[in-house]
């Protein structure tokens, strides 16, 4: 957890722990602070900070040393606000393992713990294989059921139904452990012969035993014979029992404490313990790979024993005739069940039916539960689905959930995941694939007029090391990397660390990894400009097609529709060298501030015949642009408590820095149509 290690205390290195607690794009203490404490704090460089701890008057001395306090102190408020101290105190009692050990040891530990506890009243020791022993026991022959959906749009209700902890159910139902198992069919056929494989030791049964036993086993759908729970009772049915029983007392009593917000944070770590270890119960059987103590046939068994009931739900839900429903997707536990011609009202109804049935038709504690119900949603690919989520028969207006595609993954820069979500919310909402053309391509109309968002197309991708990557990797995080370790030898980012980054217009020809910048060096330099061509066709396109091509459409023809002239405004002027070579030299062109016509000039011959309204929608653009420049700055000073015009801060998890960059940007602007009025005149 942490590289400083201090006798007799616990280290905890809080920003690895937060990139577990938190899905951020990018883990800096301005991020995390705004998303957990709802607070924006400033970043200054280290340059600035040393010049004002080394000015001879001392008069910004104390700037530093608040800059300082306000980290410690919002470290400690960060923990405080996630309970990460309280949560991980009632995870080492619940697992009874010490309090390092939760953060820097791995599930099966946990598990082994709990286990063991269960098996030494029994005076049962758990095996403890070689790596070479590990090495040569079978391989896996089972995996989950995952069907192949019906990909398509769907207008009519979708239900979604779940099974509640289906793998520590079927253990307690089926009583399947490591300590009821006799081994495979095949193997007991020649039980007489003497010891046979088992795991990745090996078993020998008495026959006149096994004969005894001949009526009270049971089989697998994989043909391994397990014990009934009359004979003996399985130590992990038993562990699974005792942790789902007490989650279910834990949650009631949550219920019955919500006034007390102190117990009720307590309760709620320690349910959440008991489930995290419920649902790592099944890996620790069948990690066959780096596992403890792995036991290939309970773990196949648990897993084709799922699959089977899975296959016998889907099977009761189609061949029940009054129901009319059609399973067009299936994954591990869960069904979606397509309802044609019902309304929102029956789905509900017709859910809880299903729930009912299929829970009556396997042992307890095997349980359907009713999830939720799409109207309308998106089945794009396996784990791969969008749709309006109700939860509830009154529910009035619906949730977005989305599971799988770009707007919940952090593959990918903001923009993509807005401009995603937002045309299908329009499709869901209108039904209108107009509305959502309409929609995209002014969206990229944004982009090519340099006019979208710079802080929502910043990606961020974890960097791996040096060490970690192939010679001659063309990575963006490494490239930045070299960059940051050419200035300053120590500020290569930390393994795991989000490098943010831009792509950026360059010379034709030139590697797509020699237009990466970091946002720092795309905001000092201002004749770079944003390469919408790529954030177009190679990130904003692709997702969207993938969604509407089950529609027939197609989104890149949207784009081949729209006029290619560009719309570049005036920057400050740079030198020649700075500029040679700028793609933004060959293809760009200007518009003329009054009617947005293309000129070379800032206003074209047709409305310089109207000097009057030139100067008027002028002045009124200038006015709008220092109302708003000056709004932006006094924002960021009272921030940063400095005055107006001596602000510092670099963070790039504050919007207000790019809003204020473009503020710049159209002082430039103004200053120009200042001077272009002055020569009319």
């Amino acid at each position: 957890m942490s590289e400083i290690h201090i006798a007799g205390r616990v280290v905890i290195n809080l920003w690895r722990i937060l990139r577990h607690e938190v899905t951020l794009n990018v883990y800096t203490f301005e991020n995390v602070a705004y998303h957990v404490l709802h607070q924006r704090e400033p970043l200054f460089s280290f340059k600035q900070l040393s010049t004002w701890y080394k000015q001879p008057a001392h008069k910004n001395r104390w700037r530093v040393i608040e800059f300082y306090l306000t980290r410690v102190n919002g470290n400690l408020a960060i923990m405080k606000q996630l309970d990460l101290i309280g949560q991980t105190s009632e995870f080492a009692r619940v697992f009874g393992i010490e309090f390092y050990h939760v953060l820097s040891r791995g599930s099966q530990y946990r598990v082994e713990s709990m286990m063991l506890r269960i098996a030494k009243p029994m005076s049962l020791i758990a095996v403890s294989p070689s790596v070479q022993q590990r090495a040569q026991q079978k391989a896996p022959e089972c995996i989950p059921l995952t069907l192949e959906p019906q990909s398509r749009f769907y207008s009519n209700p979708v239900i979604v139904l779940d099974f509640q902890s289906l793998y520590p159910s079927i253990m307690i139902a089926y009583n399947y452990c490591f300590s009821t198992c006799l081994g495979r069919v095949e193997n007991l056929a020649h039980a007489h012969e003497g010891m046979f494989d088992f795991g990745c030791t090996s078993l020998g049964i008495d026959p006149k035993q096994l004969k005894d036993l001949r009526n009270d086993i049971t089989i697998s759908p994989n043909g391994v014979v397990f014990v009934k729970s009359k004979v003996r009772r399985g130590i992990l049915p038993i562990m699974v029992q005792d942790i789902l029983n007490t989650r279910i007392m834990v949650k009631k009593s949550m219920k019955l404490n919500k006034e007390d917000k102190a117990l009720e944070r307590l309760l709620h770590a320690r349910q959440l313990g008991l489930k995290l270890i419920a649902n790592v119960t099944y890996g620790y059987t069948s990690a066959s790979f780096s596992g403890r103590m792995p036991c290939i046939e309970v773990g196949d068994s648990i897993v084709r024993k799922a699959r089977e009931t899975l296959e016998r739900a889907i099977s009761l839900v189609e061949n029940t005739k009054k129901w009319g429903a059609e399973v067009v997707y299936g994954d591990t536990d869960s069904l979606f069940i397509l309802l044609k011609g019902r309304s929102k009202e029956d789905a509900f109804r017709i859910g809880q039916e299903m729930c009912d049935a299929v829970t009556n038709d396997n042992p307890k504690p095997i349980k359907l539960k009713f999830e939720k119900v799409y109207l309308p949603c998106v089945l794009q690919t396996k784990k791969r689905y969008v749709g309006f989520m109700y939860e509830t028969p009154d529910q009035k207006e619906p949730v977005f959930d989305a599971k799988g595609i770009e707007t919940v993954r952090r593959d990918t820069c903001t923009a993509v995941s807005k401009i995603l979500e937002r045309s299908i919310k329009i499709l869901f909402t209108s039904r209108d694939i107009s509305a959502v053309r309409n929609y995209v391509q002014s969206q990229c109309k944004k982009l090519i007029d340099g006019r979208a968002n710079i802080q929502d197309c910043i990606f961020a991708k974890e960097y791996r090391g040096m060490a970690g990557y192939k010679p001659g990797a063309c990575v963006p995080a490494l490239e930045i990397a070299r960059k940051n370790l050419v200035v300053d030898r120590r500020s290569e980012p930390r393994v795991g660390e989000r490098v943010p980054y831009l792509i950026v217009y360059g010379p034709p020809g030139l590697p797509l990894i020699q237009l990466v910048r970091k946002p720092d060096i795309f905001l000092s330099d201002p004749s770079m400009r944003l390469n919408a061509t790529y954030y177009i066709t190679k990130q904003i396109l692709p997702p969207l097609n993938r969604i509407f091509a089950l529609l027939g459409v197609d989104v890149f023809k949207w784009y081949q529709d729209m006029p290619r002239s560009t719309k570049v405004a005036p920057v400050a002027p740079v030198n020649v060298a700075q500029k040679k070579g700028m793609i933004s030299q060959y293809f760009s062109t200007m518009n003329c501030a009054i009617c947005e016509e293309l000129t070379k000039n800032n206003v074209c011959d047709a409305c310089r015949r109207d000097p009057q309204n030139v100067v008027t929608t002028l002045n009124t653009k200038i006015s709008k642009w220092e109302r708003a420049f000056n709004s932006i700055s006094q924002i960021c000073a009272s921030c940063q408590g400095v005055p107006q015009d001596n602000q510092n801060c670099t963070s790039l998890d504050c919007p207000l820095l790019f809003r204020l960059h473009r503020g710049k940007q159209d002082m430039v602007k103004a200053e120009q149509y200042r001077e272009f009025i002055a020569k009319l005149f």
